[in-house]
């Protein structure tokens, strides 16, 4: 089925990002989020104006805060509200699903689709719907006023998943067409495992604290991403493919895809994120630190992305000691234990499993 009506769920950034995009390209969209403040300046204004390449206007036809309204006859959910929030969304959606929709996480983080589907299942979900991730966002864009928008970056390089990943091939078949340059994972471990924010981002909220405490505004990565901060990044890289080897899947390292992903590739990671920050419309040239570690970097990237890496080496026996120092120092220095969004084996669905069973659940499904 061809993709025409697409529902978001999530009005930030990247909700705003995917109407200007997908607006553009003449799908049909919705917009939806729980603060209807979100919401009021583009359901005034119909849409988004976008400048750059492409560029124009970019419709809506409806912003609500009614998500029963947003996502009846929606071909596709993309739901970009933050990983913390999926477990809520999938409950709120549970009894409004119909056959042959599509629901995409954008991004699922690391375990998104396994917790997605179980709290569905929960919640008596009985629809015939297909479940996707991705392992990142497409796009970096800039925001010029409340409803006007810069187009910078596309990715170049992005997957798509499905769970069960028996379905992933089919999944991208019918999502690939609004995201060109995406490519069909074999399952959500290569999805879950590539989720790069979790590598980036605590590691420089932590070793920048001083910094953000005392009111950010540096370049989080140009200027952020020193030698040693490089080197925790280089630490959690090797642990996460030490993870993903004992599962028997393969992932690119964080240099190789900063060149698939961005075409750059430097001589060390420190130069590479400069340049990445330094370029006029490159994806990190506004990117700047916030003022609190009460932040998604910290409070959505440890529970979501680091927490579940932690429980994935617990269970192909795989050393994580820089990833459990990473998130040890995240609850000491934040005052949180993120207890009640962490992604545990318990919570995936994973529990008691080894690798090989492991893998027989992403790809076959729960049963």
């Amino acid at each position: 089925m061809t993709i025409k009506t697409v529902a978001i769920v999530g009005a930030g950034p990247g909700g705003f990002r995917l109407v200007a995009n997908l607006g553009l390209a003449g799908y049909r969209l919705r917009l939806n989020d729980i603060d209807d403040a979100k919401l009021t300046a583009i359901r005034a204004r119909g849409g988004i104006d976008v400048e750059g390449t492409p560029g124009g206007f970019a419709p809506l036809e409806l912003a609500t805060t009614d998500l029963g309204a947003t996502i009846a006859g929606a071909d596709l959910i993309i739901v970009v509200s933050g990983g913390n929030t999926q477990p809520g969304v999938a409950r709120a959606l549970a009894p409004l699903l119909v056959d042959g929709q599509t629901i995409l996480l954008m991004q699922g983080n690391t375990g998104g689709s396994l917790i997605v589907r179980r709290e569905l299942d929960r919640a008596g979900c009985r629809a015939d719907i297909e479940l996707a991730e991705t392992d990142t966002y497409p796009y970096a864009m800039r925001a010029l006023g409340p409803t006007k928008m810069r187009q910078t970056t596309q990715k170049r390089w992005m997957q798509i998943a499905a769970f069960p990943g028996n379905r992933s091939v089919a999944a991208h078949k019918r999502i690939g067409p609004l995201f060109p340059q995406s490519i069909a994972a074999p399952d959500i471990l290569h999805t879950g495992l590539m989720n790069v924010n979790a590598i980036l981002h605590v590691a420089n909220c932590l070793a920048s604290a001083a910094r953000i405490e005392r009111g950010g505004g540096h370049l989080f990565y140009g200027e952020g991403v020193t030698a040693a901060v490089a080197n925790l990044y280089t630490a959690i890289d090797a642990e996460r493919m030490a993870i993903a080897a004992a599962l028997e899947v393969k992932v690119p390292s964080l240099a190789d895809w900063i060149e698939r992903a961005y075409n750059v590739h430097e001589t060390d990671l420190v130069k590479t994120f400069q340049r990445l920050s330094a370029e006029p419309d490159g994806p990190y040239v506004v990117n700047k630190a916030v003022g609190t570690l009460n932040h998604k970097y910290v409070t959505e990237d440890v529970p979501t992305g680091l927490m579940p890496m932690q429980e994935l080496g617990t269970a192909t026996a795989t050393p994580t000691l820089a990833i459990d120092t990473l998130v040890e120092m995240a609850k000491l220095m934040t005052g949180r234990t993120f207890t009640d969004e962490a992604r545990t084996l318990e919570r995936m669905g994973l529990a008691g499993m080894g690798a090989k069973e492991i893998r027989g659940v992403v790809r076959d499904g729960f049963g």
